[in-house]
């Protein structure tokens, strides 16, 4: 019998971390058919299965499977097993569309896009208005240094007392 560590199982968690679902669960098919469910081998299988279905859209296998794997005796695999069942049995929420991109159809056998260049090279860009220079920067007159020595000393005076 062979163990979690096999060729074929490593192979199958290449593919699945490159998201080739279909090669992943083709190569855990025929590890299941080796290793039953209730073991703890033929268990992590499952839930790598599952995980694999979940890619690719296949929401009842992997329910079904789920359901099947809360009852075996490991109690790690029973709980992960509960958690993406509440996960895969929860509503679908509508995203909203400020979440996604949309990225237009381009037909390239048509005209369309030689039109739409055509047309953005009507479009004039924005110009932005160039102010004139306001002079030189002036550094500040003897008068101010003055006030301001006396404001900090007015200040140190009134919060001293």
């Amino acid at each position: 019998m062979r163990m979690l560590g096999s060729p074929e199982f490593i192979d199958a968690e290449k593919a699945m971390g490159r998201g080739d679902y279909r090669q992943c669960l083709l190569l855990l098919e025929e590890l299941s058919k080796q290793h039953p469910e209730s073991s703890q081998e033929g268990a992590r299988i499952r839930m790598l299965m599952v995980t694999a279905w979940m890619g690719q859209g296949h929401e009842t296998k992997a329910i079904k499977t789920c359901k099947q794997l809360t009852k075996v005796s490991d109690p790690e695999i029973r709980q992960e097993a509960k958690q993406l069942i509440s996960i895969l049995e929860a509503p679908s929420l509508p995203r909203p569309e400020s979440w996604s991109i949309k990225i237009p159809n381009i037909d390239f056998e048509s005209n369309k896009w030689s039109d739409h260049s055509k047309r953005e090279k009507r479009i004039k860009p924005k110009v932005t208005p160039s102010y004139p220079p306001t002079g030189t920067t002036k550094a500040f007159d003897m008068g101010f240094a003055t006030a301001f020595m006396l404001l900090i000393f007015v200040l140190i005076i009134f919060l001293s007392l």
